[in-house]
């Protein structure tokens, strides 16, 4: 089984997104198996969203969500969730 992470928001933005992705204090993972999409964390607004659909992401699909504890910068976005 593979898995694949990808990370949507963190405090950093790749080389070359900086006018692009948003980059915000937190964090937002997704996780993926053949049969599985986890969203791990949503950041602390609205940017995985944003993000995600920029990276062609499909939160649509979720399986899951996991908030790791109940800081805004970890759940803050939980009211933009699909």
């Amino acid at each position: 089984m593979a898995l694949t992470l990808t990370v949507l928001l963190e405090n950093r933005r790749a080389r070359g997104a900086e006018k692009v992705l948003r980059a915000k204090p937190g964090l937002s993972l997704l996780v993926q198996d053949e049969t599985t999409t986890i969203l791990f964390d949503t950041g602390p607004d609205d940017s995985f969203r944003h993000n995600a659909a920029l990276m062609g992401v499909d939160l649509s699909q979720l399986t899951a969500v996991v908030l790791s504890h109940g800081h805004y910068d970890h759940c803050g976005g939980v009211p933009w969730l699909p």
